[in-house]
């Protein structure tokens, strides 16, 4: 099994899926996630520690849809 934590990623390198364990803290009023942890992420599938990905990832990467305003 190989450790790919530090490099963020929506889909497990070690196996391709793509649900991933979080921890996770929720909007009381919208029910929204309002923020995550990104450094304890691991794969649903195989349990392969990751590093779960943010929107500045998908800004930095060129994501067609990332939100760009802060």
């Amino acid at each position: 099994m190989i450790d790919p934590r530090g490099i963020p990623t929506a889909t497990c390198p070690n196996c391709g899926c793509d649900l991933i364990w979080i921890v996770a803290t929720f909007d009381q009023e919208t029910y929204e996630v309002s923020g995550y942890l990104l450094d304890n992420a691991k794969c649903f599938h195989c349990d392969t520690p990751l590093t779960a990905p943010c929107n500045e990832d998908a800004i930095s990467r060129g994501i067609p849809g990332s939100n760009t305003s802060y």
